[in-house]
């Protein structure tokens, strides 16, 4: 029933989109792949540049093999622990909006799109994809010593909607909606079974494995009972990370659960990113050549463009040198998987990418007034890490 529930959520949405729709998924589950590993932070980072790198020259220098998987199988096995960390990314945000940041962030989305559209000859689409995508990993780097905000996990969230709901243009809005909403309302009820339990688990290995595998309990059901299974796997790790940083069960930041840095989901992930570099062959191309450092350029204006705009505290601030190779490296190693690891039938367009960050919006909305609601309501005052 399992397998069954999960075939089922690859959605037929070949009237939705040109090109090949699985090589769509293939291309969507490529990028999920590459912010996961980007997103690592523990011992395993530093691998992290070596596997990109090797899945790329496998597909530079091995010819195409085509091998049938099980794309809903490996995007369930994928998925639940990236959006744990998003959902611990937005619950470490305190609720504040700041239009200069907004608007440094769009800049540099536009001016990454248009680099990539018009230096490595992208579709607009996928251009700006890239673009949200690369927008908010350097805006991560930047919230690392300044503080999280939504922007960061923004781009994220697009890709989880993009990749498991990628046909929401085909039905009405009314019952999409509906799926947002009764996520969000089944993550909350299954959050607060898991607040319940992992109080009353020693500290340590038993509660991190307890929040794995409530995350992916909570992305598993939801898939299969038709639902948005990301809203609700957000949900609920929501609810229990904005309780265990209120309560104190994760007084410091080393005590916060990180399963993208565990060992075996980190193999996981480098395994199947190797698999996918294994399958592709893309030849270099002055093309691609041209449209990375396109987006390297823009990349180096929107740092410049956000320090300008939104400056930090002169305390927080790095170097500028310092900040440029930091954010620019990880820009690289986007740029490098995506563009010569990008299947050439994958067309993604405008309208499905509009709708998945609209709904990302939408469900960062619900998710905050349902848990300052329900917080207010339970009686517990809502604490932020430090």
């Amino acid at each position: 029933m399992l397998v069954e529930g999960l075939v089922n959520s690859t959605r037929d949405f070949s009237n939705q989109v040109p090109g090949n729709p699985l090589e769509l998924e293939h291309a969507l589950i490529m990028l999920l792949l590459l912010m996961g590993l980007l997103s690592i932070q523990g011992k395993f980072r530093y691998y992290v540049p070596w596997v990109i790198v090797g899945g790329v020259a496998i597909s530079l220098f091995t010819p195409t093999h085509s091998i049938k998987l099980a794309w809903p199988i490996l995007s369930a096995l994928i998925l639940p622990p990236f959006l744990w960390k998003v959902s611990i990314n937005l619950a470490s945000v305190r609720p504040t909006f700041n239009r200069r940041s907004l608007l440094a962030w769009l800049l540099t989305v536009i001016l990454i799109g248009l680099a990539l559209s018009i230096g490595g000859k992208m579709l607009l689409a996928g251009a700006l994809l890239i673009g949200v995508l690369a927008a908010s990993l350097m805006w991560q780097l930047r919230e690392r010593d300044t503080g999280r905000s939504e922007l960061g996990a923004l781009g994220q969230l697009t890709l989880a909607l993009l990749l498991v709901e990628v046909d929401i243009v085909l039905h009405p809005l009314g019952p999409f909606l509906g799926s947002l909403f009764s996520g969000a309302a089944l993550g909350l009820v299954l959050g607060f079974i898991g607040v319940r339990l992992v109080s009353r688990l020693p500290t340590g290995k038993a509660r991190n494995l307890f929040y794995i595998g409530l995350i992916y309990l909570a992305y598993l059901v939801g898939v299969i009972i038709g639902t948005s299974g990301v809203t609700m796997a957000i949900m609920t790790g929501l609810i229990v990370a904005s309780y265990s940083f209120s309560m104190g069960l994760w007084p410091t930041k080393e005590a916060w659960p990180a399963p993208l840095n565990r060992d075996w989901i980190f193999l996981l992930m480098a395994g199947s990113w190797l698999l996918l570099g294994w399958q592709a062959h893309v030849p270099l191309t002055t093309v691609h050549a041209t449209g990375i450092g396109f987006v390297l350029v823009a990349s180096a204006f929107g740092v410049l463009a956000g320090r300008y705009i939104a400056p930090m505290p002169e305390s927080l601030a790095q170097p500028l040198r310092q900040a440029l190779i930091r954010k620019q490296g990880k820009v690289f190693l986007l740029l490098l998987g995506v563009i010569l690891m990008w299947p050439q039938e994958a067309v993604l367009t405008l309208v499905p990418l509009a709708v998945a960050l609209v709904a990302a919006l939408v469900v960062i909305l619900i998710l905050r007034s349902v848990i300052n609601q329900v917080f207010y309501m339970a009686g517990i005052k809502q604490r932020w890490p430090e």
